[in-house]
Formats: C-alpha cells, structure tokens, sequence
C-alpha cells in the first residue's frame, strides 16, 4: 500500500458525520424520531459508521443514569436530545460514569443551561472538525519521524500500533483531567454503609411482613367468601325445594 492509498483509507476513516443543534427541531420530539434523524445523517459520512446506531435501549440507559434530565410524557426537548448526543459522541473513549461527572459538573457551573449546552456541543464539533487536520497531521510525523515505509507490511504494522499507542495516550489525559476536576463521589463511610444496609435489611423485612399480612387478609376473604357462597347456595337449594313441594 502507497501513501496515496493510505490516505484514501485515513480520510473515510475520519469522515463520521455528525448532527449539529441548527438540525435538530425546535419541538420535542418521540425516541423513534430521534434515532430516524440521527440515522439519516450518518448516511453522510463513512458507511463504517452506518452500524452506529443510537438505540432505545442506550437512550433509557442514559435516562436511568441520570445523564439526560427526567423526560415529561414520552418526549424529548431539544437540550434533552443535545445531552443524549454529547454522550453518544464521547461514549467510544470515555465511560458512561466518566462522561456523567463530565456533563453534570458542567451543568454545576453557575449560569449553565440548555443554550450553554447547545453551545459548548457544536464547539466540540468544530473543534473535532479542525482535529482531523491534526490527526492527518500526526499520522504523517509517525511515519516521517519514525521512517516507516507503509509498503513495508513490518512498517505499516508498526505505524498501527504507534497510532493505538497516541489514542491511548490521549485518552488517559483526558481521563485525567476528568479525574482532577471532576473526581468519582467518594465511598461513604463503613458505618454509613452498615447504617445503610440495616435499614435496607429493615425495609425489606417490613415489606415482606406487609406481604405476609396481606396474604392472610386475601386468605381470609376468600375463606368468607366461600362460606357465603355455600350459604346462598344452601339457601337457594332450600328455597327450590320449598317450591317442589
């Protein structure tokens, strides 16, 4: 393979498509919709990214996380759809626990709302545009620095590892930072944990005693309501039997 086909190859790679604020209705909008928006616009990029699908199921994970605020009814707003993306962009590098502090500490900045966050994602997708420059730039200075010769299988294997060795590199900075400025919630204490455990205990105990209570209750009616049964049909037997006579 030449530098000509290679860059061929770099360039698709790099070519993901992506949905920018401005492409995103101004009314809320169903899951369903959601996901045939974002469908449709990775039909603008590479077809390796065609099975990127954003799905029902990660977007109620997301829910259940806490990392999209509480949906009304079963639609989403635009902010809401904005805080889904920003976690489907940076979910192939970061954790979802990571990406979480990420967002929420943003949304723990004074003065940051919904339009803060339209802001800061379409900033990250020009500032991921100019990036694939860099990444061109860098898979280059690999090459040139290092004299590897891509029409060498030996060489464009080493080429492959050296650019698995920067994303890593990346990534932990990235981690990194994430962890200097918004660090995990520390452990709580073990006495809180037994605390907590003893009142779960508790809890549970009450519930199933409540269980219990109201099985007998259901017990009981039942019982009553055979005896009545049997008392009508007693009843009734009697009352056909006067008439026979």
């Amino acid at each position: 393979m030449n530098n000509e086909q290679l860059n061929g190859i770099v360039l698709d790679a790099l070519n993901d498509a992506e949905l920018r604020s401005s492409e995103i209705p101004n009314i809320d909008l169903y899951v369903d919709q959601i996901i045939n928006l974002i469908s449709e616009k990775l039909k603008d990029g590479s077809e390796r990214y065609a099975e990127r699908q954003l799905t029902k199921t990660m977007i109620n994970n997301y829910s259940k996380d806490g990392i999209i605020t509480p949906v009304k009814g079963k639609k989403y707003n635009k902010e809401q759809i904005l805080q889904m993306l920003t976690v489907y962009t940076l979910k192939g590098t970061l954790s979802i626990g990571e990406i979480k502090r990420l967002i929420l500490g943003a949304y723990e900045t004074d003065g940051f709302d919904g339009e803060s966050l339209r802001e800061l994602y379409d900033r990250h997708l020009d500032i991921k545009e100019v990036n694939r420059e860099y990444a061109m730039a860098a898979l280059d200075g690999i090459i040139e620095r290092n004299s590897l010769d891509v029409e060498n299988d030996v060489d464009y294997i080493s080429t492959v590892c050296a650019l698995v060795a920067l994303s890593a590199q990346l990534k932990h900075m990235a981690q990194a930072m994430i962890d200097a400025r918004f660090p995990e919630p520390e452990e709580p204490e073990e006495d809180e944990k037994d605390a907590d455990k003893s009142e779960r205990k508790e809890e549970k105990k009450a519930e199933k005693a409540e269980r219990k209570e109201e099985k007998a209750e259901r017990k009981e009616e039942k019982k009553a309501e055979k005896k009545t049964e049997k008392a009508e049909k007693k009843a009734e037997k009697a009352e056909k039997k006067a008439k026979d006579e």
